[in-house]
Formats: C-alpha cells, structure tokens, sequence
C-alpha cells in the first residue's frame, strides 16, 4: 500500500483546488480534486485496480506458459518432418499421428485460446464494477482547473511542473507523463491559452516514445495552429502521420484548405498549343448559330464557350431566385462550401444550350444551381463525381461532365482553380467552362479536381449544370483506358 506516500503534496494540492475554485459550494457532488479524503479513496481505488490487473495478467501468464511449453513441443515434431518428408510421411505410424494432430490437437488448442478462463472472467467484472468509482470527466477538468490555477498564482512553468518542481519544492518522482502534458494542453486550448497549449504539447511530444503517440500530440498541435491560421506550421505536423493511420475528417478538411490557399494564390499561364475556334458540329444548330469556343486542356478535356449566355437570362435568374444556404447532402451546413445557392428547375432553352455546346443529353442530369459567393466565399478542393458502388451507379448514374456557368464579374478573386493540370478560369459573365469528370471507360479522372477561390472584391454568381452519363451511352462509348491513357510511372 502506497497510501499515503505524498500525503503532503496531495495536501498543498488539496487546498489550492478548495481556496481557488471553491468545489465544494458550487458543486454539492463529490469531487475527487476538491477534498484531500476523497483523494485518499482514489488512491486506495487505484490500489484495488492494480490488485485485479495483476491477478488477470496472472491468469493470462498460466494460460500463455501452458501453450508455450505445448508449442516447443509441437515444433520439435514438425522441423523432424520437414528434415526429411518422405521418410517422415512413408512411416505409416507418422502419416497418422499427422492427420490426428491437425484434425484433434490444434482444434483443441484453437478451442483453448479463444477460451475465457472463469478467474479471468471474475476480475474482468470486478473491473467493471469499479468503473463507477473512477474520476470522471468533470473530475479530470477540475483538476486541469487546479493545476492551471497554481500556475497562475505561483508563476509556474510548464516545465517546471512536468520535471516534478513546485514552487521551490522539488520531487522529481512527481513529474508529469506525456499523457499528463498532453490533457493539460488540451485544457488549455479549451481556455484559450493557446501558447500555453503548445508549451505543454511540446513537453508531451518530448515524452512519448511511440510514433503513433507521437502524432496524437502533432494532431491536436496541428489543429490548434490550423484554427489560428497558421496554415504551413499545421501542415508540417499533419505530415508526421505514420502509415496505417487513417486521416481523420479535421485533417483532411485542413488539407484542402492549405492546398486551395497555396492555389488560388498561384497565376498559371495558359497553354500556348491549344486553340480558339467556332464550335460548329455538336448539333446541326450550331452551323448556322457556332458557339465560340478556347482549348484550355486536354486531359481531362476542357474548354471555355464565351458569351453563351444572354444578359436577359441572367437578370431573369437573378431576379426570381430564393437563395439558402449552401447545406450537404444530410441537410447540414457545408464545412467545404461558403456559398448561397438556389435550382432552377424551368430551365429548357438553357439543357437546349448545354446539348449545343456538349452534344450531350440532359435527360437523368441534375437540375441547374445557382450559386452566388459572398465576400471570402470559396468552395475547398473536390470533384464533382459521386462515385457511386457498383451496384447505385448503373441505376443512378455518374457526373460525366459539368458546365459552369459565370453570370458576372468579380472584381478579385473568385476564379477556379484545377491544381493538377495548372488551369485558372476567371469568371467573365457570359461565359461558361466545361470538362470531364470521367474517362472514357467511365473511370474517375483524378485531374479535374477542383476549387472555387475565395471572392476578394464583390460577388460571384455561378450556374453549375452537372451532367449525368447514362443518356450519353451512344454519344461517348465506353472505352477502355489502356487505349488512351497509358500508365503513368510512379
């Protein structure tokens, strides 16, 4: 029993919990960081804990002996066969104890591990009734309050605690685990103290061994500077990923902001080989009415048509348009998407302008979204493919392709970006851009992921018409990608 080693330190800690905070007139129920004797019952709950730990690691320790001594015995027969298989096998005494082995023996033993012994089963409960004698959540806060308060009063370091110092009171034995800085920062943050935070992450990271603990701390670091803006510290901590960690949403989400920050601020030139020219073989409308047409790339294939829209149309919109806030597909707000949006469901002279410049069917194909951007409103990096299984996309279809209309200037900013094939479009109203989503063989074109900039100077309106393939079946037939896209060297 360890009771009451330390009984003084709990002491001085006891009391400036109480003097500081006053637990015990705001919160009626026990406290464990605000009562010297409640503190006392921890300890002897955690000595009750290691108690039962070690008696199922000692259960375990028997069962694992057991099929260890079993094993060496197990191996020993094995490596005589595979010395010399066929005068193993061409003993017939051998043959049977073979197939007796694997047939009954390791059954057993598989039957034997899976096994849950009963001693081992009556300290899992026992465990399970103590959990309600465990600090709880509002425990752990209290006591991160305590030790943010000492600090305070006492101007006292982060360092200085994590080595054990308290005030001129030194014991080294008392200094705090990488677990223990790491909660103090998260504390932390929750108070707002941001460099605070980073101090006690640093001092977790100084402590942990383990990788995948290690990047624990480079998280929630990476986080809190991501929240601050502090776009290129927080991606040098996201890249401390090990393999085998799956990124979480707030790391991703993260990425594809720094990737669209670090894009939009790029100019691209455009390609020099690609052409102007009047479009005049989409449909036979289009030779006595050719649209105007710029290459801007060909892979995914891409192109800009200039003045494809009227002025009347785009006042028309504008003006009998009910805009909502741009939500997800679960009706909550967008974290990738600032921007208002509305259908236009009447809309048959435009599917007739979107067939003469695509060649393409708007049967199946979304209904058109009006889009407008506000000041700063952007859309982070994404495709505009659903990739569906395989079993919705036959029914529903994909997104072949996309026109984006622009229904005006914007003053800065707001152009879109393709990051993979160095293409910025300005918006200039009355044009519109279209691409691929998808290859000819159906397959996802990685490259036409895209972003909306943020709107510096005035606002941006869009008409987005996503087109859906099934209609398409004669008009682009499936190909397959070895014939036009060779594979790329890593």
């Amino acid at each position: 029993m360890y009771i009451l080693k330390n009984l003084t330190l709990i002491g001085f800690l006891s009391a400036c919990f109480i003097n500081c905070q006053g637990f015990v007139k705001s919160n009626p129920k026990k406290s464990y960081a605000a009562s010297t004797m409640e503190l006392m019952k921890l300890l002897e709950v955690e000595d009750e804990l290691v108690d039962n730990l070690k008696g199922y690691v000692k259960t375990l320790k028997m069962k694992f002996n057991l099929m260890e001594r079993s094993l060496i015995d197990m191996s020993r027969e094995n490596m005589e066969m595979k010395s010399d298989y066929e005068s193993y096998l061409g003993n017939p005494l051998n043959s049977f104890r073979l197939i007796h082995r694997l047939h009954t023996s390791w059954r057993k033993w598989y039957q034997y591990a899976i096994k849950v012994e009963n001693n081992a089963l009556g300290h899992i409960e026992n465990a399970r009734l103590m959990r309600k004698m465990l600090p709880t959540s509002s425990d752990l806060q209290q006591a991160c309050r305590g030790i943010h308060d000492l600090m305070s009063f006492y101007d006292l370091k982060p360092e200085e605690l994590a080595a054990g110092n308290l005030a001129g009171y030194s014991q080294p034995g008392t200094g705090l685990t990488a677990y223990d800085c790491l909660a103090l920062g998260e504390f932390s943050v929750q108070k707002r103290e941001d460099d605070l935070a980073e101090a006690w992450y640093n001092l977790s990271l100084i402590r942990f061994e383990n990788k995948f603990d290690k990047y624990r701390v480079h998280k929630a670091w990476g986080l809190l500077l991501a929240k601050n803006k502090q776009l290129t510290d927080a991606f040098y901590h996201f890249e401390n990923k090990p393999e085998g960690i799956i990124a979480s949403n707030e790391v991703i989400h993260f990425k594809e902001e720094l990737s669209t920050k670090q894009n939009c601020a790029v100019v691209v030139q455009k390609p020099s080989r690609l052409h102007c020219r009047y479009n005049t073989t989409t449909t036979p409308f289009t030779r006595i009415a050719p649209l105007k047409m710029e290459e801007l790339g060909l892979d995914p294939y891409m192109v800009v048509f200039h003045d494809v829209i009227y002025d009347t149309e785009i006042d028309g919109m504008l003006n009998s348009s009910n805009f909502g806030l741009s939500l997800t597909d679960s009706g909550q707000k967008s974290e990738v998407r600032t921007s208002k949006d509305s259908y236009i469901v009447d809309a048959k002279t435009l599917n007739e302008r979107v067939t003469d410049m695509t060649g393409f069917s708007m049967e199946m194909s979304d209904p058109f979204s009006l889009i407008n951007y506000g000041l700063g409103g952007h859309y982070m990096l994404h495709y505009d493919f659903h990739e569906y299984t395989n079993t919705t996309r036959p029914k529903q279809g994909d997104r072949i392709a996309t026109v984006l209309f622009y229904l005006g200037e914007v003053d800065s900013g707001g152009a879109t970006i393709f990051p993979m094939i160095n293409i910025t479009v300005t918006p200039k109203k009355g044009s519109a851009v279209f691409w691929y989503n998808l290859h000819n063989s159906g397959a996802m074109n990685l490259k036409s992921l895209h972003s909306a900039c943020p709107v510096i100077s005035g606002s941006k309106y869009v008409l987005t018409k996503w087109i859906n393939e099934l209609p398409q079946m004669f008009v682009t037939p499936c190909m397959k990608d070895s014939n036009l896209h060779p594979p790329q060297k890593e």
